[in-house]
């Protein structure tokens, strides 16, 4: 076959400008990319996002041109005028656009703004808060005597609580709420000096409030004043973590507070085991605690995503059928996802990791053993539980999977694991959409706006 040079030559030459847009591409959301200037912090033309989609856009319609090109090349000998194959062209390349356009046009949306974007935006009615109390109307009581300075309701709820899985749930609620005023637990302090609970109480606020002052910034955007604030609040978390052992050396809450901070601290991995130990010996099945060992095992911190699956999977085996750690796998796909996503594949690699079907098959079995408890779900990690689900499934694009969890969370939404994609809120309304549902749910009736305190007696 005779090629026409002029068109041959215009093919082969953006043929080069697509491959050189690949390269970049790749680059762009790579380590390499810091050799060539490209950093998250960047403006827009320099960081990851930038590069892709000016890569993307530029290396598609270098292929446009390419298939112009190419089809000029193979018509010119065969014509009698130039004409035809120029028209020629022009109808190949419209072809290759009026089939790839929408989708192209898609992926650059999901470049930049995420899944949400591509799905439409919510208006602001359209976006409930964070709720991490759920239909737990005693906590709720209890959240609401805090902000009014009021210790005694939480300080007889978690006494009253014996299921460590639920206690570390209402603790880690009540410390959120008061992480800009936390006067109840200095006065709890203050009448009982040497109860466990608020010692315990006290480590989980300062480290809270030793996240909060570092950031979720990566490092290079952190600065040293930031690490100054954090390193002095896990240090004191930790005195305060380790003076609640002391107090209560049966409670294992106090030992997965030193877990879940150990990735802040970047400590020996004898140290790591020394705490785990600790946590596993008093519950080896605790929830918080296990999800604390799979985050300081992932890649992003302590770990690797090899480590981050075989701790996940392991802990899952061992538990029983109801218990939330039966999701650990579940949640080491999110981060896995989250890893993906920010790495070389981008977006693309990490989508096709959570759709592909040993992943589903994974994320249903997992939720199979969860629910199948002798009487459901445990309750510790409940709601936590099903937004994990529900999120994943939506990652996996399996709305059937995901419509359950997302009819169960309700309007209760937590902060982790959909603010990994954007506004919690935002995204639940996006994943409800998307399942089929109204976008936002209903009013449950089981959390009366005014609840009476919680009486332990």
């Amino acid at each position: 076959m005779t090629l026409d040079p002029t068109g041959a030559n215009v093919a082969s030459t953006a043929g080069v400008v697509v491959l050189l847009a690949a390269v970049m591409f790749l680059i762009g959301g790579s380590r390499l990319g810091w050799l060539v200037g490209v950093r998250k912090d960047a403006p827009f033309l320099f960081n990851p996002t930038g590069v892709r989609s000016i890569s993307a856009v530029g290396g598609y319609g270098a292929l446009l041109v390419a298939v112009w090109g190419l089809t000029y090349a193979v018509v010119a000998p065969l014509a009698e005028t130039s004409a035809l194959p120029v028209q020629t062209g022009f109808a190949a390349a419209g072809g290759v656009l009026a089939l790839t356009g929408v989708r192209f046009s898609r992926f650059i949306t999901f470049l930049l703004g995420g899944r949400t974007a591509v799905e439409g935006a919510l208006g602001r009615d359209e976006i409930v808060p964070v709720d991490d109390i759920g239909d737990d109307v005693d906590l709720a009581a209890a959240v609401a005597a805090c902000r009014r300075g009021e210790w005694r309701p939480a300080a007889a709820l978690l006494s009253a609580t014996g299921d460590d899985d639920v206690r570390s749930d209402r603790l880690q609620a009540l410390v959120w709420a008061s992480v800009l005023d936390g006067q109840w637990v200095e006065e709890w302090l203050a009448a009982s000096p040497q109860d466990p609970l608020v010692t315990l109480a006290r480590a989980e606020l300062a480290l809270t409030r030793a996240w909060h002052a570092r950031g979720a910034a990566g490092a290079e955007q952190t600065s040293a004043e930031q690490f100054r604030a954090f390193e002095a609040g896990l240090t004191q978390a930790q005195r305060l973590a380790e003076r609640a052992v002391e107090l209560a050396p049966a409670d294992p809450g106090p030992w997965a507070t030193l877990v879940e901070m150990a990735r802040g601290q970047q400590i020996s991995q004898e140290e790591f085991q020394r705490r785990m130990d600790g946590l596993f010996e008093r519950a080896p099945h605790h929830v918080r605690g296990s999800h604390a060992v799979l985050q300081t095992l992932c890649a992003k911190w302590l770990g690797s995503t090899e480590l981050m699956f075989d701790a996940a999977r392991g802990l899952a085996a061992d538990a029983p059928e109801g218990s939330a750690v039966c999701l650990l796998p579940v949640l080491a796909h999110v981060e896995h996802h989250l890893e993906l996503e920010t790495g070389a594949g981008g977006p693309g690699r990490a989508a096709r990791h959570m759709t592909a079907g040993a992943t589903r098959t994974e994320l249903r079995e997992c939720v199979r053993r969860w629910l199948g408890g002798h009487e459901g779900p445990q309750p510790g990690g409940r709601l936590m539980a099903h937004n994990i689900a529900a999120y994943a499934f939506w990652l996996a694009d399996s709305p059937d999977d995901a419509r359950p969890h997302l009819e169960e969370i309700g309007r209760s939404v937590t902060e982790f694991p959909w603010v990994y994609t954007g506004e919690p809120g935002e995204v639940l309304g996006v994943a409800r959409r998307w399942a089929g549902l109204p976008v936002v749910a209903p009013i449950s009736g089981s959390r009366p706006a005014d609840v009476e305190p919680f009486s332990a007696g």
